[in-house]
């Protein structure tokens, strides 16, 4: 797994994770969706994200911002 990231004087960080690290992440968001309604927006594209990584086994063009 591998991860790294970047901070800016603007308050914003980057995210560059392998795919092992954003399955990660994404499984994260949707299960604390299951127990907070703020995170059920970004547990829908996390979820969308998986099934589209299972359908597309092997193809790694997915970009997460």
């Amino acid at each position: 797994m591998q991860v790294s990231f970047k901070t800016h004087n603007d308050g914003t960080v980057v995210l560059n994770l392998d795919g092992e690290a954003a399955r990660a992440v994404f499984a994260s968001v949707v299960f604390a969706a299951k127990f907070h309604k703020d995170f059920a927006p970004l547990a829908k594209v996390a979820e969308e994200g998986l099934s589209r990584e299972k359908r597309n086994a092997g193809e790694r063009d997915a970009l997460c911002l």
